[in-house]
């Protein structure tokens, strides 16, 4: 069987990681719901979609490029969707607060549990041995 070329590799991870993250966030919106009800459960997982969604925009826009002859495209990409990225998660979480019933405690606390699961799900992704070693080396 043909092996899948690297560029779907890479593809491939970056959107695993983003739905892992979901994932991660949808649960905790799911046992906030059962602890705390409604409110509090909405609340966290529109905090959580706040950083979420805006990173799935960047992984979808980012790892378009992932040859070596796309290294500056991938760079150039890299830091604006990344700035694009903090600028919309901004924008949706003071969004979320001002016109959604919402509590601010719960948004914040679904906010940073969807960046944490971010770099958690990373380290968990890139240091289990399941990972090709060419796709974290980018060789």
């Amino acid at each position: 069987m043909a092996k899948p070329p690297l560029k779907k590799l890479i593809q491939n991870q970056a959107y695993a990681i983003v739905l892992w993250q979901l994932g991660v966030s949808c649960l905790l919106a799911l046992f906030a719901l059962f602890l705390g009800g409604r409110t509090i459960g909405f609340s966290v997982l529109m905090g959580s979609m706040a950083y979420c969604l805006p990173n799935l925009l960047f992984v979808w826009r980012v790892f378009r490029y992932s040859s070596a002859h796309e290294m500056a495209k991938f760079m150039a990409a890299f830091f604006m969707g990344e700035m694009l990225k903090l600028i919309l998660s901004a924008i949706l979480f003071l969004v979320i607060v001002k016109y959604l019933p919402v509590s601010l405690l719960s948004v914040l606390v679904g906010f940073i549990v969807a960046i944490l699961a971010f770099w958690i799900v990373c380290l968990w992704r890139f240091s289990s041995k399941t990972v090709p070693q060419q796709t974290i080396l980018g060789a």
